[in-house]
């Protein structure tokens, strides 16, 4: 849009509040009137331009606008964690969601539905594309806007924060010419970016690459990307059927939720196809239960299945803050008596500083678990063997779980105490 090509080429003032307020005609209820909301220059396209810039250099994810009884809750998702910005009056609210309609192309008199939509802006030279998703709620539309990096050469195993011989355990297991790969874990783990980044590392002229997504989230050079719209029938199944025809040689899926979508995506690691998927499961174990729990016979599972990745995010201590804490090994033998503690054991705390926001946290850590298939896995999972069986296993042959991972991440000080116990009372 050619609103947004000057976007941040300089930082536009805070408008009075009380000037932010669409001077535009309204309906006998109050709300603008959608042509009168388009007039170029209005406050409400100022005070998009203001709230998305500040998001972008606070390097947040998502921005948050919450109507309630008496103001709108203006709040940013960083490190995935949500901070209340400010509340703002009321009034304002109809002002932002029409404009907000308006850059996403969605029906503006539409409010007894959800909707979704996205526009692209661009800050210096890096573009950015803003996914719209706008719920009705009891007291007015509520609005989140997620910010979307266009440059797919940010993504790479090194800036998840993957540890030298995760990466190295991931380019032995995506070397591989077919089979199924699976990244597990729950909502906003990091899963997509995994993917990413793997399909990023693997692909090249000479393969052809297809994936279909729920939606597309990330625009990749030289990648053919497939968006589901289950409204028109459009489902990932529909898409992996028809995307067999297209000669790929990797695939990517975005989530196997259902028996359909796995089985054909097992077919196609069976007939020289690699692909890439994700489940939602608790670890690289449960991921493998989970497939069976589908329906898939584990015979083909088994079979096809090479490796799972399961991960979890993690916030890292501010390195420009954080102060070294005092070491308490009694700590560590009453979470996870069974660690080996290190001579070199230390730990730090936040502190918090302008660089972070005074969160005493800047930036997330990747912890991954992951899980070569190998033969004598194969056999466990045909004959549907119990979960702490195969796990025994996966660890006898040198699988580090999610649990001793962030363990170690916290006796080097890469984590603080507050990390590591939400970690573990998710695993528990």
């Amino acid at each position: 849009m050619s609103m947004f090509r000057s976007l941040f080429r300089k930082r536009p003032k805070l408008p009075d509040v009380k000037a932010l307020e669409p001077y535009a005609k309204k309906d006998s209820e109050g709300n603008v009137i959608a042509a009168s909301a388009q007039k170029k220059n209005s406050s409400a396209e100022e005070f998009l331009d203001f709230w998305i810039q500040k998001a972008v250099e606070m390097e947040a994810s998502d921005i948050h606008f919450e109507r309630y009884r008496t103001y709108v809750r203006v709040r940013y998702r960083i490190d995935g964690n949500l901070k209340t910005i400010r509340n703002l009056p009321v009034n304002l609210h109809s002002g932002i969601v029409t404009r907000v309609k308006i850059l996403s192309k969605l029906k503006i008199d539409e409010k007894r539905i959800p909707q979704d939509g996205r526009f692209s802006l661009t800050n210096g030279d890096k573009k950015f594309d803003v996914r719209v998703s706008i719920l009705p709620g009891y007291l007015g539309e509520c609005i989140v806007m997620r910010l979307l990096s266009s440059d797919g050469e940010n993504f790479s195993l090194q800036k998840l924060g993957a540890r030298d011989r995760d990466v190295e355990k991931l380019n032995r297991l995506v070397s591989i010419q077919n089979g199924i790969i699976v990244v597990a874990g729950p909502t906003g783990s990091g899963k997509s970016t995994t993917l990413y980044s793997i399909i990023k590392k693997i692909s090249s002229p000479e393969r052809k690459v297809i994936t279909v997504e729920d939606p597309v989230e990330y625009q990749l050079s030289g990648i053919n990307q497939v968006s589901v719209n289950e409204t028109i029938g459009m489902t990932f199944a529909t898409a992996l059927r028809s995307m067999l025809r297209q000669a790929p040689n990797i695939i990517l899926v975005g989530e196997i939720r259902d028996r359909e979508t796995a089985e054909i995506a097992i077919r196609a690691a069976l007939t020289g196809h690699l692909v890439l998927s994700t489940v939602h499961a608790k670890d690289t174990i449960n991921a493998i239960t989970r497939l069976l729990d589908l329906g898939v016979p584990s015979y083909l599972v088994a079979a096809t299945l090479r490796g799972v990745l399961s991960q979890r995010l993690v916030r890292k201590l501010c390195p420009h803050c954080a102060k070294a804490g005092v070491f308490d090994p009694e700590f560590l033998k009453e979470i996870a008596p069974e660690f080996p503690i290190p001579e070199d054991a230390k730990v730090s705390e936040p502190v918090g500083c302008e660089r972070c926001l005074n969160m005493g946290y800047k930036g997330r850590q990747a912890v991954m678990e992951i899980l070569p298939v190998s033969g004598t896995i194969q056999k466990l999972i045909d004959r549907k063997s119990d979960e702490d069986i195969m796990r025994q296993q996966a660890c006898q042959e040198g699988m580090e779980t999610l649990r001793e991972i962030a363990l170690e991440h916290y006796v080097h000080g890469e984590i603080g105490q507050e990390a590591l116990l939400a970690l573990l009372a998710e695993m528990n």
